[in-house]
């Protein structure tokens, strides 16, 4: 017994008799007839009590009919469901993300919804290191992170590029001249937001501070940016980080410096891998980014 089978059963019920089911499904009726026999053979059972005038379904007939139209309602609706992902409708896109760029995301995903309500968007935050490699082990579709270092095996949309700022707790700004200098900052305690492979944003801090003469007085390091302005936020150091218009109420107690002595800016991007194929739901995703 198969779909198929099931299939004419249901219209040889669902019409009444074998002739038209064999009109409605655009069959010859002996092969029908044929079908309904060779299902009662296979259950050892009478499907439907055939008279001249009349066909009454059994009790066995009716159970194979309820199954009948589940399993065919079921597949059905495999069948849309398929189509849908075929056509980028439906799905799911397995979105990786860095907490730098974590505020980015929420404003393409909203508009992603606006216009692909039906699909499912799985959202994987990490640093730029373990994207990149689930990126490269098709763990994720789509990576948005800042900018790595070595972009060859990935085709990527450049985004805006943001500047840096420095970040101090409010309590700590009665002591510092309107535009901070790396000089006047060097003592304080200081947030490293830390190394990551690919990214020189590390490095370029520790040589600004250089050029000046200073080094900064680091007491921690994080990789995770909402945590370094957490820090600061509680009043436990300073630090210097990319803009990216961060929202959250951790911005409450610090202040905001443009920094112009450290002229570093990041860039946001967006990657996939370069010649991979990724699922149409994922290239709707994609194309969204401007």
């Amino acid at each position: 017994m198969d779909i198929r089978q099931l299939q004419y059963y249901k219209e040889i019920v669902k019409q009444g008799n074998i002739s038209k089911a064999a009109e409605v499904l655009n069959i010859a009726q002996p092969p029908l007839s044929q079908l309904l026999k060779k299902l009662e053979t296979e259950l050892n059972t009478t499907l439907i009590h055939r008279y001249r005038q009349k066909w009454e379904l059994t009790e066995s007939g009716q159970l194979l009919y309820q199954y009948a139209e589940q399993l065919v309602s079921q597949m059905e609706e495999v069948k849309r469901r398929i189509r849908e992902i075929q056509e980028g409708i439906a799905g799911t896109v397995r979105i990786g993300v860095s907490s730098a760029c974590s505020n980015m995301l929420i404003n393409y995903i909203a508009i992603f919804r606006e216009q692909f309500a039906q699909i499912k968007i799985d959202i994987i935050s990490g640093d730029s290191e373990g994207l990149l490699k689930k990126l490269e082990q098709k763990e994720i579709d789509i990576a948005l992170l800042l900018r790595p270092s070595k972009t060859e095996q990935y085709e990527m949309k450049n985004l805006k590029k943001e500047p840096t700022i420095l970040i101090v707790p409010n309590s700590w700004t009665t002591s510092l001249s309107a535009q901070p200098t790396l000089k006047e900052i060097s003592h304080l305690p200081f947030i490293m937001l830390g190394a990551m492979e690919g990214h020189s944003f590390y490095g370029n801090i520790l040589k600004a501070f250089e050029e000046y003469g200073v080094k900064p007085n680091i007491i921690a390091e994080c990789k995770d940016i909402p945590m370094v302005v957490a820090f600061v936020n509680r009043g436990l150091g300073i630090s210097i980080i990319p803009r990216m218009h961060y929202k959250s109420l951790f911005f409450d107690h610090l202040k905001i410096y443009e920094f112009g002595q450290f002229d570093f800016s990041v860039e946001p991007v967006i990657m996939k891998l370069k010649d991979e194929p990724i699922s149409k739901a994922a290239m709707q995703f994609w194309e969204v980014v401007k």
